[in-house]
């Protein structure tokens, strides 16, 4: 169940992070999201993810 929770916490990640790509004017105008934009949200988003994971993973272990 910790594997599934981990892949729920880097989806949520990566969709966060396309979710800010597009609402911020970082790679264009407000709204507007390129393939560019959207590997960079989502990989940044990913990481974000996957650190928060394996921070509670370590928690958890003591």
């Amino acid at each position: 169940m910790e594997f599934v929770n981990s892949l729920a916490k880097i989806a949520t990640g990566a969709a966060a992070g396309v979710a800010v790509i597009t609402a911020l004017p970082i790679f264009g105008a407000v709204g507007t999201i390129t393939a560019t934009g959207a590997v960079v949200g989502a990989l940044i988003g990913s990481g974000a993810g996957l650190a928060d994971a394996l921070r509670n993973s370590k928690k958890e272990k003591g």
